[in-house]
């Protein structure tokens, strides 16, 4: 078991080298990579600490701005403070990396009574003439923790990383009451202080040819992975904020023979993918082979061409859309069993039309998914409605009433509630039929057509008032 630090995961980014050298350990299987619990909450404190004091910052601008502004000042208000929602998004970024083991009570009580008698590794700093700050509870609790889990796990050896050699020493020799924390099991307790001497005691640097790994990245398992992880990464939620840019790709029918052909592409922001894209490998930048335990691993950089129905960010429309999305991923030569993981990736970009049509399936293909697509429909949490309301069965009805124009949302609505307005007399949905001969000429409701499925409107049953 490696257990980490709070300043080892601090001191690189989550999108580096380093983070990709402990998920190549960790998928590796050879030894788990974590962080206590109070490790956790300390990293996410950091970033969370400094949001609240941005957000609030934003607010007292805000203030002034409009007490400045002679005119109604619109938006005339920031969102609300989502603390919580902020901390667990970092949380889940940290444990994409590492997991985490529980700091238990026992931990944290004897934590809170070494700080309060400043017991290594806790300490007392001078604040002024004549006062002290004792601190240090935190780094007894992960201290603490690490030990309890060595206790714990007789038949495990823990390797604990920390570059905090002030408070906790090299791992030669330990102040009291840390050398009693130790006792019977410090040959099974390996102290590191660097990430640097963790690559070097679990990984050997090894060779590979290229050809071999675009075999494996190319091969139809490698393939269905990355489709998977691409609709798992963009989901079809127009609720959530994020866009991914995309090229939406305009066909054209041949009336003749049925088929369809690229016409052209058009940059767009999609929300996510309406079902599980076509991938398609484009190329390979840098590659890098480790030989951890038994098998030897590959990291490399990978460009992929996705392609398929996808709901646009601004209609929500379902339209064929093409991306190109490059990631960094890791696979092994020699352990057949491994599945293809991304460490990272970066964000999408739009296709040209001779890329789209260089790597995408027919023309005809990707019309007929998308068309199965739109009358699919997407499931109600993913339509723009508030997740409160969301459930699991599709209606495909309702995504096309949002977008119709004769339904419009109320100003400052943001599409949470839907109004009436007059119909466009070139409608031809089958909710609405054109005026019978001898009618004033006027668009009117009207029953709907004998082929439609609506179940929100039927024939009136016998008996009913009939208005």
């Amino acid at each position: 078991m490696i257990i980490l630090d709070t300043n080892i995961l601090r001191g690189f980014k989550l999108d580096s080298v380093s983070s990709d050298l402990l998920k190549t350990i960790r998928t590796a299987g050879v030894e788990s990579v974590c962080v206590p619990w109070v490790a956790l909450e300390e990293l996410t404190s950091h970033r969370a600490v400094r949001y609240r004091e941005k957000y609030e910052a934003a607010a007292k601008a805000m203030k002034s701005f409009k007490q400045a502004t002679p005119w109604l000042v619109i938006p005339d208000r920031i969102e609300r403070l989502e603390l919580e929602r902020f901390q667990q998004h970092w949380r889940e970024q940290y444990l994409a990396v590492v997991d985490e083991i529980p700091t238990s009570e026992t931990a944290l009580r004897e934590a809170t009574f070494r700080e309060m008698n400043v017991l290594p590794p806790c300490k007392a700093i001078a604040v002024g003439e004549h006062e002290t700050l004792k601190t240090g509870g935190r780094d007894a609790a992960i201290w603490l923790t690490a030990v309890e889990y060595a206790r714990d796990h007789p038949k495990e050896k823990v390797y604990f990383v920390s570059k905090n050699t002030k408070d906790f020493g090299d791992g030669t020799v330990y102040s009291p009451p840390m050398d009693e924390d130790l006792a019977g099991i410090r040959d099974r307790f390996v102290h590191l202080t660097s990430l640097d001497e963790v690559v070097k005691l679990f990984t050997v640097p090894a060779e590979v040819r290229e050809e071999q790994v675009a075999g494996i990245l190319s091969g139809a398992e490698s393939l269905k992975a990355i489709s998977s992880e691409a609709i798992r990464y963009m989901p079809p939620d127009v609720w959530r904020r994020r866009r991914f840019d995309g090229a939406m790709v305009f066909l054209a029918e041949d009336l003749g023979t049925g088929e369809f052909e690229t016409v052209t592409t058009k940059p767009v922001q999609m929300v996510g993918w309406a079902e599980a894209p076509t991938v398609a490998i484009d190329g390979i930048g840098e590659l890098s082979a480790y030989r951890i335990g038994d098998h030897v691993w590959c990291s490399a950089t990978v460009r992929w061409i996705l392609s398929g129905p996808a709901v646009l960010g601004d209609t929500h429309r379902v339209e064929v859309v093409g991306c190109a999305w490059e990631t960094r991923v890791l696979t092994s030569t020699t352990n057949t069993d491994s599945r293809l993981t991304i460490l990272r990736s970066q964000a999408t970009r739009a296709l040209s039309t001779s890329e789209f049509a260089a790597f995408a399936p027919s023309a005809t293909s990707l019309a007929r998914r998308t068309e199965k697509a739109r009358q699919r429909g997407l499931p109600l949490g993913l339509m723009g409605l508030p997740p409160e309301t969301a459930g699991q069965e599709t209606l495909a009805r309702l995504e096309r009433a949002l977008h119709v124009p004769w339904f419009v949302a109320p100003p400052g609505a943001h599409h949470r509630w839907i109004q009436f307005a007059e119909p466009q007399a070139d409608d031809d949905s089958p909710w609405f039929a054109a005026p019978r001969e001898g009618d004033d000429g006027g668009i009117q409701f009207a029953e709907p057509r004998e082929d439609d499925d609506n179940p929100w409107l039927s024939e009136p049953q016998e008996g009913e008032d009939q208005e």
